[in-house]
């Protein structure tokens, strides 16, 4: 999805330089905000660091479920 989006940014950003239609700009500031919120956006709920020797548990739970004490 990444790179479909990295190719219509720069043919977009290419066709408005060539003196294509204005519209071509739009299509190309669309695909840099898309591109930008992509590489922000983590997968990771959370994030540790983890040495040699320690041991984690991960569980997994559906988002927005209850967690009871």
């Amino acid at each position: 999805m990444g790179a479909i989006i990295g190719w219509l940014y720069r043919s977009a950003l290419k066709r408005g330089a060539r003196g294509g239609h204005w519209a071509w700009y739009v299509v190309a500031l669309g695909a840099f905000i898309l591109r930008r919120d992509r590489e922000q956006r983590s997968e990771a709920v959370v994030s540790v660091p983890v040495k040699p020797g320690d041991r984690i548990l991960v569980t997994m739970r559906e988002l927005g479920s209850r967690i009871d004490s």
